[in-house]
């Protein structure tokens, strides 16, 4: 009988998600810590150059970590011994600064924690184990607002748009705005004042529906909206009529010109960056260096680790700039999400470690913003002036450790906790203000979380993942965000494009493309045949012939 037990396999061992439970689905924190880094380099005046890393304690100095108050200002060289120790590793991270015309080298030291072969981490002289934090997965609605968290949250809300045309005809429908520096600000402003007027309709692909003209030219085939004597805004009425996404475009357009707005203003990124910086005027003086300040705020809204988790086409998510769009083009459909629904989450916990350190930054980050043209290189430097030990320090703090008492061999279970608390998530602010629906079962539970566990001090906000859980990595749902929400309009535009222009060379992926996901697929296959091209100027007769091909129709400046 002995025999048998030891060579019995149990059907179910198959379905236990071994990895959940050993983190391997976990990035290093080190990634995410470089990834942080990384993310300063939005502000011109820093490089990231890369860190050197140290595991072996002997040749950790804590004295460096430690600050001591002493009455005389009498150097002290007393090395001090600490009993309740931590296990850590050193991070030496090194940054290059540079401001008018001054440049140096700054190495930050920053300890880390590290965890043993049984991932528990040893902090203050005692055993922890950090439990897995759950999060929306990219997007989470709110009443009529839609925000992605990232370096800093990026909300966007949905509002009513009223316009009527040369004709006296009024249409309804919606537009968007952004919420930044606590209040909203008009979307396109930033387009404008970053790529112009023209790269922002090609960006948002209605270039060949909306135009600015200066003249009614053919009321049949388009629809005027005046916005001077002098200058309108065209558009094709037939798209007009048909997909929303042009009305809302030429009405956030109409949000922003006023009747001064001329031909010549058109294209003049100046005159944008200066609407951006009147938005908060202080002086008639600082438009212009306030409106940079502010585009290099919006600039730094999106951070790496943002990047890597969204779940949509590169072309979405290269910057700021792409991730909005993205939203406004599937507004809808992201605020059909069900905020409780496990598909919408994830689990994270490394990363969440690394944002302690990415907290710290980004709130001295925004003061160096502030600073305009005033900044120097000593306040630039500022930005590294916090203790090495932040880390541990407010990882201590955060409520995510929980204390090793298990008193038998079932530590399986607390390998699957996890918590609805802590950085930037329900609770970071007021743990009491935590609404009671995300206390309560889902659904989507089913499978996934344990119904019966339930917290003794705060009940609902921590639970137990199911050792049968499956996941794809620490997603609960492994689809791709939605992505086509312009899929039909762009593919019927172009059409009509070619067909209007006959004499045009036109490389059109839509044309072969019956989905979003089929032209994904076909974008990478001609990036990967481009990138064994070369282009270059072709001579016949005098004649020279240029090709330039924009697979995802992006401009280089975003």
């Amino acid at each position: 009988m002995k025999e048998f037990l030891s060579k019995y396999e149990n059907p179910n061992e198959s379905r236990m998600n071994f990895g959940l439970m050993n983190r391997e689905y976990d990035e290093e924190l080190i990634q995410y810590i470089v990834n942080s880094c990384k993310s300063l380099e939005v502000l011109k005046y820093i490089e990231f150059l890369g860190y050197e890393y140290i595991d072996d304690e002997k040749k950790i100095d804590l004295n460096d970590y430690i600050s001591t108050r002493r009455k005389s200002k009498k150097k002290n060289t007393t090395k001090y011994m600490y009993l309740q120790d931590s296990r850590y590793a050193e991070l030496i991270l090194k940054f290059k600064i540079k401001c008018k015309n001054e440049m140096d080298i700054v190495r930050k030291k920053l300890l880390i924690p590290v965890a043993d072969e049984n991932g528990y981490y040893t902090i203050k002289g005692k055993k922890y184990f950090l439990i897995y934090q759950l999060v929306d997965a990219s997007t989470y609605k709110t009443r009529q607002n839609l925000t992605l968290k990232s370096f800093m949250p990026v909300t966007i809300k949905r509002t009513v748009g009223k316009y009527t045309d040369t004709e006296d005809n009024t249409y309804v429908a919606p537009t968007y705005v952004i919420y930044i520096f606590k209040r909203e600000v008009k979307i396109l402003l930033f387009y404008f004042a970053k790529i112009g007027v023209q790269k922002t309709l090609e960006y948002f692909s209605v270039n060949h529906v909306i135009k600015f003209v200066d003249s009614e030219r053919d009321k049949e085939k388009y629809i005027y909206f005046p916005i001077s004597s002098k200058l309108y805004l065209e558009v094709n009425k037939y798209f007009f009529l048909k997909y929303q996404y042009v009305q809302t475009i030429a009405f956030m357009i109409l949000d922003i010109v006023t009747n001064r707005l001329t031909f010549d203003l058109l294209e003049s990124k100046t005159y944008w960056i200066e609407r951006l910086g009147s938005l908060n005027p202080t002086s008639a003086y600082n438009y212009y260096e306030k409106g940079m300040n502010t585009l290099t705020f919006f600039d730094r809204m999106l951070d790496e680790t943002t990047k890597n988790i969204l779940k949509i086409d590169d072309s979405n998510k290269k910057s700021i700039y792409a991730v909005v769009r993205w939203m406004i083009q599937n507004f809808n459909e992201l605020r059909k999400k069900d905020n409780l629904d496990l598909g919408n989450k994830r689990l994270r916990c490394n990363e969440y470690i690394a944002s302690l350190l990415t907290k710290a930054f980004s709130d001295r980050a925004n003061r160096i913003i502030a600073l305009g043209n005033r900044i120097t290189l000593d306040k630039v430097r500022e930005i590294f002036k916090f203790q090495g030990d932040i880390i541990m320090q407010q990882l201590y703090k955060s409520g995510l450790l929980r204390f090793d008492d298990k008193i038998n061999d079932m530590d399986m279970f607390s390998k699957l906790r996890f918590t609805l608390k802590g950085p930037n998530a329900l609770g970071s602010k007021n743990e009491k203000n935590i609404s009671i629906k995300y206390r309560g079962v889902h659904p989507s539970h089913i499978g996934r979380i344990d119904i019966n566990v339930c917290g003794a001090s705060d009940p609902g906000s921590s639970g137990v993942i199911t050792p049968f859980c499956e996941m794809n990595g620490l997603h609960f749902d492994g689809s791709a965000e939605p992505q086509d929400g312009i899929f039909e309009f762009e593919k019927e535009s172009r059409e009509k494009f070619r067909e209007e222009n006959p004499d045009k060379i036109v490389i059109d992926l839509f044309q072969s493309c019956e989905n979003i996901g089929e032209l994904f697929t076909t974008k990478n296959k001609l990036q990967d045949v481009m990138k064994g091209m070369k282009i270059r100027h072709v001579e016949k007769e005098s004649d020279k012939y240029y090709i330039h091909v924009n697979v995802n129709q992006d401009s280089d400046d975003i």
